[in-house]
């Protein structure tokens, strides 16, 4: 759930723009991680984010209850991302569980221990993990997706994440049942951080995802200045869970998304 200082809103409501540019701030991040998760491309999420934080920006003086900014501005994420006309450059690509798997099973190669040790090279690994993580989400529809993201990777309940999608509790443990199984299903058989007999690993992703152009050593597509944690540490963390919570467990060991694009933002507001 987004959470935001009430006074902040009420004084941004009232015309403070130095409050105004506390709460894009406040939002930002949030906003930015949500869409990276929908969207699975930095430049995709960051465009988004832009548009979600302006038409927060033009309708904040709408909104009648401070207390209530932070689930009303979820809403106006939930929506802008679910009923986006045009796909981002990964949904673009039109995956499916299938199409991403045999992806996965392609150019596997064991790089040396040395290698994964080197700070850069643990962060191109890292890099991998986390642009795995997303495109599969994007193997989900996009109603299917945000269930899933709002209840597994955000862990919002039952009723926060329903409101926020404007549909019933009912309706939306359906949608997330349905994600969870796809998604659990999906690396059980495939992931090797979530599965010991799975045959793809992260490490082993490297030398093609730098032939085809996914990573580059020393440039993070992700702007991540460090590993989350050690890949193997990840391993042996995640395995000790019981199954069913494994695949979740995956997608929050991504860290943070870094943004200044409400900065950008309000530096462009007269």
């Amino acid at each position: 759930m987004i959470r935001l200082d009430p006074k902040q809103v009420g004084a941004a409501r009232h015309g403070d723009r130095a409050a105004l540019a506390a709460v894009v701030h406040s939002l930002q991040r949030q906003i930015y991680g949500l869409a990276m998760r929908m969207l699975a491309h930095p430049a995709d999420a960051e465009d988004a984010t832009q548009e979600i934080l302006i038409k927060i920006i033009t309708h904040l003086g709408t909104l009648r209850d401070d207390e209530a900014a932070g689930g009303w501005a979820l809403k106006v994420a939930s929506r802008h991302l679910v009923g986006m006309r045009k796909r981002g450059r990964v949904e673009a690509m039109r995956m499916t569980f299938r199409d991403f798997a045999a992806d996965l099973e392609s150019g596997l190669a064991a790089p040396d221990t040395d290698q994964v040790d080197d700070l850069v090279t643990a962060i191109a690994i890292e890099e991998i993990k986390v642009g795995c993580t997303l495109a599969m989400l994007t193997c989900l529809n996009r109603s299917l997706r945000i269930a899933y993201v709002l209840g597994d990777i955000f862990e919002m309940s039952d009723s926060e994440a329903a409101e926020a999608l404007e549909i019933s509790a009912t309706a939306y443990r359906q949608r997330l049942s349905r994600a969870r199984k796809e998604v659990a299903r999906f690396v059980k058989s495939y992931c090797g951080v979530v599965s010991q007999s799975a045959a793809c690993r992260c490490e082993k992703r490297l030398t093609a995802a730098q032939a085809n152009g996914r990573i580059t050593l020393g440039a993070p597509a992700f702007a991540l200045s460090a590993p989350a944690t050690d890949i193997r540490d990840l391993r042996r963390q995640i395995r000790t869970l019981e199954e069913g919570r494994r695949a979740a467990a995956l997608m929050r060991s991504n860290t943070d998304f870094p943004t200044n694009v409400g900065d950008l933002i309000m530096a462009a507001i007269k």
